[in-house]
């Protein structure tokens, strides 16, 4: 009897714990990326950045910057102005886009904080809060395992990675999906889903009201 009540609790045990796996490999993978991590993936965007991509590839980090200087002059001025509020987070500021969709980084009141609607080719939008960390940006929400870094290749183009923790539990930013360029200045959220969702398009600027966000110069509101 002695023998078999042990044979049944390491059974039970056994199942409980392949019922576990799927949770604990989950919760592995919502995690920030480490250091030690974002170092690499700056290591590889660097490497890809100095060779020529594939054709019809955007971006990895060679591509040119194709922004006129007019578009160039009116962003630098919204970052130096905000630069002023919010200097922790003014170099990520902008709308940036690659082959998937785009990425809207807008500065907060709020000191160390940006507001980032990420959109799709659907379109479809999402809303998070980030914060400066160890001149990262850190996302919240159902992005929170994720991070923004700004880079610039050889040529000073500048190119935002957005780096992700996968399931299999490495973090990585893939060129053509998660690396975005061109920055320019971000549009308000009102502009962004005109022809989509009127209700998600309320719930975004419901949203980013709260937190504190701005589409405008400090001196201008």
């Amino acid at each position: 009897m002695k023998g078999r009540s042990i044979l049944s609790l390491m059974v039970c045990l056994g199942v409980l714990g392949t019922s576990l796996l799927p949770t604990l490999a989950q919760s592995r993978s919502r995690r920030y990326p480490t250091n030690a991590e974002i170092q690499r993936i700056i290591r590889e965007f660097q490497q890809r950045a100095s060779s020529r991509p594939f054709a019809g590839e955007c971006c990895g980090g060679w591509e040119p910057d194709d922004r006129t200087a007019a578009q160039k002059r009116s962003l630098e001025s919204f970052v130096r102005a905000w630069s002023r509020v919010n200097p922790d987070v003014t170099a990520f500021l902008g709308r940036w886009v690659n082959n998937d969709g785009e990425i809207l980084v807008y500065p907060s009141n709020r000191r160390g904080r940006v507001c980032v609607i990420f959109a799709s080719q659907l379109p479809s939008y999402r809303f998070v809060v980030g914060v400066s960390n160890n001149r990262h940006i850190r996302l919240s929400g159902d992005l929170a395992r994720q991070v923004l870094i700004k880079q610039t290749n050889r040529s000073g183009n500048p190119f935002l990675l957005a780096v992700s923790v996968y399931s299999d539990n490495i973090a990585r930013a893939e060129p053509g999906s998660d690396i975005y360029t061109h920055p320019l200045i971000p549009e308000p959220p009102t502009q962004l889903t005109v022809a989509s969702n009127p209700a998600e398009n309320t719930i975004i600027i419901q949203q980013f009201n709260a937190a504190g966000c701005s589409a405008s110069r400090p001196d201008r509101r």
